[in-house]
């Protein structure tokens, strides 16, 4: 279907959907959908240098591929430095991650170790409310994900639990399109 709904009012619906429909079961086992398809993905397979995010609750948890991947691949996780400011740091394990007072969602500590350079990226995986046919996002409406990837010319593969399909998204011109995306159901 085409929406015409004002973005905010799409958020504000797929969040009561999320709370209403989405179960721990359906939780762990879309998550566990979206990492398979990331792992059976080719620019996945050939990043070296891929931007993951720690999940919140209506995000499919990338967990299994933090965890259990061991390979030459470089993990980054970002990190909210302002109120219009995201940067991604090196994944150096859960250790070195801590609840974040913004989101209270796991970050890499503060001061640990140093921002990567965003066109240093090869790929990076955006999680999002909702995306459209054309790979379009519906984000929080922060704004942090389009100011990053404004700044990175990296493989973007899109991630969502994709509880209610949707057309044609309202498009911003700052709006970047994904590559692919991948949804959980």
């Amino acid at each position: 279907m085409e929406i015409t709904t004002p973005k905010h009012v799409l958020r504000k619906n797929l969040r009561t959907l999320s709370r209403e429909v989405l179960t721990d079961d359906m939780r762990s086992r879309g998550a566990r959908n979206i990492c398979e398809q990331l792992l059976a993905d080719p620019h996945f397979a050939r990043a070296q240098s891929v931007g993951l995010y720690a999940a919140l609750h209506d995000e499919p948890s990338l967990d299994h591929i933090l965890l259990n991947m061991h390979s030459d691949k470089k993990f980054f996780l970002p990190r909210v430095e302002g109120p219009e400011c995201i940067n991604f740091y090196p994944f150096e394990g859960v250790d070195m991650l801590s609840r974040s007072s913004s989101f209270g969602i796991q970050e890499p500590t503060a001061g640990i170790s140093e921002t990567v350079d965003p066109m240093s990226l090869d790929l990076i995986v955006v999680p999002a409310l909702a995306y459209d046919s054309y790979g379009y996002r519906l984000g929080r409406g922060k704004g942090y994900y389009d100011r990053y990837l404004a700044l990175t010319d990296a493989y973007r593969i899109g991630v969502t639990f994709g509880l209610q399909k949707i057309a044609s998204l309202p498009v911003d011109p700052w709006d970047k399109k994904m590559h692919i995306v991948y949804y959980a159901f």
